[in-house]
């Protein structure tokens, strides 16, 4: 085998002139040119996709940092809703029974009567409210209503009973009347007088007095009302009293004297 290939060698080679020293320094010469040119275009290569993946990462954050573009980066930009006013007014506020029962029962303890058996009702436009009151000549029967207005004026046409105040509201005062107009008066002999403060702004105060525990159904026990007209005056011109917001329906057809809603 080894001789084989020495010959085969020999024979390759017998026509070919021997290495010289300049054509070896060439050869070597030319293969460390091509060396370098492929090392330079590597590196230059290498140098581009480093350079390259920088500008890309710096044109990134570029992007990232800038608020406009955020929302390309993937990020969504947050949406503010622009701040709105609430321009709803708060209504009035209303009076409840509970409150109306309340401001009679101050007004009523202040005169020192005894109280009792306590009521309520309505409740919006309107509010009422009554005591059992005891002066110890006999229980009877108080009760009260305000109301945001809709109602007759009582002095519309002008009668016996109304005085005009300072303010421009009128007072009228009731003269007693029996609570029956049949055989059932004589029975019970109940009977009442009532006040109302209407004031310029419709809404009003309305008080009545009894001289029994009850409006009907129960016996008197006493001649005449507890309270005298004088004296529902005075806690109708009380400035304790609160009243539901005005009431812009008008009244239609002729006023009603008392003012009751039970």
């Amino acid at each position: 085998m080894n001789t084989q290939l020495t010959d085969l060698m020999n024979r390759a080679t017998e026509n070919l002139e021997p290495v010289t020293a300049d054509l070896l320094e060439r050869s070597v010469a030319q293969g460390l040119r091509q060396r370098r040119r492929r090392t330079a275009l590597l590196t230059a290569s290498g140098a581009g996709a480093v350079l390259a993946t920088a500008g890309l990462i710096g044109g990134g954050i570029q992007l990232l940092s800038s608020p406009a573009d955020a929302g390309v980066a993937g990020t969504a930009a947050p949406l503010t809703k622009p701040s709105v006013k609430s321009s709803t007014k708060t209504p009035p506020a209303s009076v409840t029974p509970k409150e109306t029962l309340a401001t009679l029962r101050s007004l009523l303890a202040a005169r020192g009567l005894k109280l009792s058996q306590p009521e309520t009702w309505g409740g919006g436009d309107f509010a009422g409210a009554a005591y059992v009151v005891d002066d110890g000549k006999g229980a009877a029967r108080v009760d009260v209503m305000v109301s945001g207005g809709g109602e007759g004026n009582p002095c519309v046409p002008v009668r016996s009973g109304c005085t005009t105040l300072a303010d421009g509201s009128v007072l009228y005062v009731s003269p007693v009347s029996p609570e029956y107009t049949d055989g059932r008066q004589a029975q019970y002999g109940v009977v009442s007088r009532y006040v109302t403060l209407f004031r310029k702004d419709g809404r009003n105060i309305n008080l009545t007095s009894y001289n029994g525990p009850a409006e009907k159904g129960q016996s008197h026990t006493r001649k005449n009302p507890i309270l005298s007209a004088a004296e529902l005056s005075d806690l109708a011109k009380s400035k304790s009293w609160k009243l539901p917001p005005v009431n812009t329906i008008k009244p239609s057809g002729k006023s009603s004297l008392k003012l009751k809603t039970k």
